[in-house]
């Protein structure tokens, strides 16, 4: 009986060490179960709001660069002077619409309208419309029409017997563009095609308004997304299967941001596949539990392994998603918004670090586009920005804000005379041919140049005066240097001549 009793005890033992070891490696496996669960969870959670944020952005961009494009007109002495009374000639049409806006930027529309809607001038693909074909396409941006309107009545200011525009309060943190606050702009689905629309109104870079001419004439474009645009935003964003779409009518799988006013029925957003880094580290870790599970004695150390590759993983990531919301894809330089980031740093101490900014633009660039095509576009665009990275080298750094559009900030350490060296040099630079394919491609540039804190110790003053002196050096001619002297002694003059 005694034995019985020892070999009962025994196999209890046995029993409960075997049922120890069971639940041990059950609960290893339960909790590596666990861990990997949530570092996927957290890996695609980290890595849908990172897209959410950089197709956001992009959407911004876009809006704002279209706004650029239209103030290029609608905030123009000329443009101004031709309404004088509200018709327009056929030069006008056909110099600055339809050879220049809609050719550089492909416009869909552009439509002039007064406040209530009446079409003055309907432009449609470069082509000029009935007025009342024009009207019709108004119906989709009366809403912003309104807003647009509104802006410029808040903005006016009696002043001298006429009227002036004063510029809305704006974070001072903030780099805006140089524009009055009086333009509204939204993206719309139209004739089928989500769009781009802009609404301002027509106004001089004086900002000076005169008293018969209180009620403005609205400038309307609006610019289509076309398939380029959205494989290059897919491109630059390494996303897939990027779309607009109804809110209800959502590719399954896919995720989106709103594009407009979703308390509507019928609101649209911008939906793609996402690139679930949740799966990667599933599929790289998941044999690797296996092995854990299976060598209990190693467990620890092989987790902390595990766990290394994981968080490596998620934080390339993460690098990644920080360097594309920074640098442009296709040259590698600086975006708009790492430029953003470098310039705020600057002003900041610019008291004891004075610094000097300059905007570059290509010239004939889109003929090179045009004649040979967007991949000799790109050509000319990468070996530009190494030829700008090598000349400026530790001097400054240099950033592509988008199309031809370069900025270049110099440090402090550079004498003004060696900046008008390096800018000359620049210019030089991008008149050296470039090969292509067997050929020679061949722009030139111009280089609007201000000095901080002299022309300015804020974005909103510096960079405007910057790209008003670029606009300058093409105006003179292009292929040169112009600076915010230059611009400032320019308006003397012209204001000497028009007082005389």
């Amino acid at each position: 009986m005694a034995f019985g009793a020892k070999k009962r005890n025994s196999s209890r033992a046995v029993l409960g060490i075997h049922t120890a070891c069971t639940l041990v490696a059950l609960l290893i496996v339960a909790s590596l179960a666990f861990v990997l669960n949530r570092s996927v969870t957290e890996a695609d959670r980290f890595g849908l709001t990172a897209e959410r944020k950089l197709v956001e952005s992009e959407m911004q961009h876009q809006v704002d660069a279209v706004v650029q494009y239209q103030a290029e007109l609608s905030y123009w002495d000329k443009s101004f002077a031709e309404l004088a009374d509200r018709t327009f000639t056929d030069a006008f049409v056909k110099q600055e619409l339809t050879d220049w806006l809609w050719r550089d930027f492909g416009f869909s529309w552009m439509i002039f309208a007064d406040a209530s809607d009446r079409t003055l001038l309907a432009v449609e693909n470069g082509r000029k419309v009935d007025t009342e074909v024009g009207g019709r396409t108004l119906k989709w941006v009366d809403d912003l029409i309104e807003k647009a309107n509104d802006l410029y009545e808040a903005a006016l200011v009696a002043k001298g017997g006429g009227w002036s525009l004063q510029s809305a309060e704006s974070d001072k943190d903030a780099l805006i563009a140089p524009l009055p606050n009086i333009h509204a702009a939204d993206l719309r689905m139209i004739e089928g095609k989500m769009s781009i629309v802009v609404v301002q109104a027509v106004v001089p870079k004086t900002m000076g308004i005169p008293a018969g001419r209180r009620k403005p004439v609205l400038m309307i474009t609006i610019k289509p997304f076309s398939e380029r645009m959205i494989r290059d935003m897919e491109d630059r964003l390494g996303i897939s299967n990027l779309g607009f779409s109804p809110l209800r009518q959502v590719p399954k799988g896919s995720i989106h941001v709103a594009v407009s006013d979703c308390s509507q029925p019928a609101c649209m957003v911008a939906a793609w596949t996402p690139r679930a880094p949740g799966s990667f580290v599933r599929s790289e870790t998941l044999p690797s539990v296996i092995v854990i599970a299976m060598l209990a004695a190693l467990i620890m150390a092989f987790i902390a392994a595990r766990f290394g590759a994981v968080f490596s993983a998620l934080q390339n990531s993460e690098a990644e998603n920080r360097h594309l919301a920074k640098h442009d894809r296709l040259t590698g330089l600086l975006n708009r918004s790492g430029f953003d980031d470098v310039l705020h740093a600057s002003l900041a101490k610019v008291k004891d670090r004075p610094f000097s900014l300059l905007c570059l633009d290509l010239d004939k660039f889109k003929v090179v586009n045009d004649t040979y095509g967007h991949p000799a576009g790109d050509a000319v665009l990468k070996a530009l920005a190494v030829r700008f990275a090598d000349r400026v080298a530790d001097r400054g750094v240099v950033a592509r804000l988008g199309g031809d559009e370069f900025t270049i900030i110099v440090n402090h350490a550079v004498s003004r005379a060696d900046v008008m060296t390096l800018a000359n040099a620049l210019i030089v630079d991008a008149q050296l041919p470039v090969p292509f394919e067997g050929r020679l491609l061949r722009v030139g540039s111009s280089i609007g140049l201000a000095f901080a804190p002299e022309h300015g110790k804020i974005a909103r003053e510096i960079v405007p005066l910057a790209d008003q002196a670029l606009y300058l050096a093409k105006n003179r001619g292009r292929n040169r240097v112009q600076t915010a002297d230059d611009l400032i002694h320019a308006e003397r003059s012209a204001q000497t001549e028009q007082a005389a």
